[in-house]
């Protein structure tokens, strides 16, 4: 699994990958005639299982889009699907329970991003979601994992869409690192104009001379925005832009004058430039940074997981406590047990924390062994960080003969006597291992 993950210039999309220039038909019916006001929690959500899933366990993970916080952790107890006759689905009254990070269970006018996994590291795109959505059905949409995450071009998962929302809510339009165009949904505040204007000014030349844009044979940033522009101009006349809950932008991918910025004209919506749309539905949609999936992360020593910046850049990143976890472009990884706090500083100088906690340190299947004199034993090591080695200290009694990479550690019997080695761990923790040679 890409703890991804992954991660988006409107709403929270995660982990999000592919070219898409079209949208779910509004053909099937929401399977709820319950007022959504007084829903709450109830109710459920359905994922139409895809044929190239071989999953025999599946996920729905659900969060905040405003401030990126996730009901549960990753493919959690609490995540998981149940399957009723060949139909999978999410019984929404789980999110009020008191273990959730967010209280009170999923609440009416407030911006939710959903997305699906498996147990075989299959997984979607994140895909707006509020109380509206209660009782569709999501649905991957290709057979391909070609749904490119905006900032790795080399991580993809799959598209999906709402089947009876399909045209009010759905993935946000956005530009990936190499100019990729992907998703179709809009806000007031962030128009097509804006969202090209960001991609400009963020990845003004591509990573390297052999990374750009699928959809393109340009190789510099220059020739790859006026085609972006272009394409984009297309989509908008084709009615393929849609406003978040509902209606088809019309405008143009030229930047608005400053004295234009105070309203906006929507087709279907609301003109609440810079402020929020409302259709009947939510409408909040979050532009400030924020760090994704959530600000808090749970994980075993030994163990990586990633957080990215959306809306936002990040210059650097570091620790507070390098001898429980330390991090390196987002991907933290657990040392030994204890808290942390990992902080991203962005190019706008404003910093984002993650608080890290890890619940487990290095440890040895045993503490004592008992061995012959030339010959070996073997004592296994979890929570060890395969990137760095051990150090290990021998006695003239005993020693260990492994890599120091190495997980499965041989001693060595020497001669007849008692002594301790000592193993430290992910240069943070050292182990005892008292040795008998017979």
């Amino acid at each position: 699994m890409k703890k991804i993950f992954s991660f988006l210039l409107v709403i929270a999309v995660v982990m999000s990958f592919s070219t898409v220039m079209t949208t779910a038909s509004a053909t099937d019916s929401v399977s709820t005639n319950t007022n959504i006001n007084t829903l709450g929690s109830s109710g459920k959500v359905y994922f139409e299982k895809p044929s190239m899933w071989e999953g025999t366990t599946f996920y729905t993970h659900i969060w905040e889009s405003e401030n990126g916080t996730a009901f549960f952790g990753w493919q959690s107890k609490k995540e998981k699907m149940t399957e009723e006759d060949g139909k999978l689905y999410y019984d929404l009254s789980i999110l009020s329970d008191p273990s959730a990070q967010l209280s009170g269970g999923l609440k009416p006018g407030v911006d939710y991003t959903i997305m699906f996994s498996d147990n075989l590291n299959n997984e979607t795109c994140g895909l707006m979601f509020t109380t509206e959505c209660i009782g569709d059905t999501a649905y991957v949409t290709s057979p391909d994992m070609s749904y490119e995450n905006t900032e790795d071009s080399t991580r993809h998962s799959y598209l999906i869409a709402w089947k009876a929302n399909g045209k009010k809510y759905g993935v946000p339009l956005q530009i990936t690192s190499v100019g990729t165009i992907q998703g179709q949904f809009v806000t007031p505040e962030r128009t097509p104009a804006k969202i090209i204007n960001d991609w400009d000014k963020s990845y003004p030349s591509y990573p390297n001379e052999k990374a750009y844009s699928p959809q393109s044979s340009a190789r510099n940033h220059k020739t790859r925005l006026a085609e972006i522009k272009k394409e984009i101009t297309k989509m908008i006349k084709a009615g393929q832009i849609y406003y978040v809950g509902g209606g088809v932008f019309e405008g143009d991918v030229n930047p608005p004058k400053e004295d234009e910025l105070g309203g906006s004209s929507i087709v279907g919506g609301s003109t609440n430039m810079g402020v929020s749309i409302n259709t009947g539905g939510s409408s909040s949609v979050r532009t400030s940074p924020y760090l994704y999936p959530k600000k808090s992360v749970t994980i075993k020593s030994g163990a990586t997981k990633k957080v990215a910046v959306k809306n936002g850049k990040a210059k650097s990143w570091s620790t507070s406590n390098k001898k429980v976890a330390t991090v390196k472009n987002g991907k933290i990884t657990a040392l030994n047990k204890g808290k942390a706090t990992v902080t991203a500083t962005l190019t706008t100088g404003k910093k984002l924390t993650c608080k890290v906690t890890v619940t487990t340190a290095p440890k040895l299947s045993k503490t004592t062994v008992n061995v012959k004199k030339g010959e070996t034993v073997t004592v296994k090591l979890s929570g060890k960080v395969s990137s760095i080695n051990n150090k290990y200290t021998n006695t003239k009694v005993a020693k260990i003969t492994s890599k120091t990479n190495a997980t499965s550690l041989k001693i060595k019997g020497l001669k007849k006597g008692n002594t301790t080695l000592k193993i430290k761990v992910n240069g943070v923790k050292t182990l005892n291992l008292k040795v008998k040679v017979k």
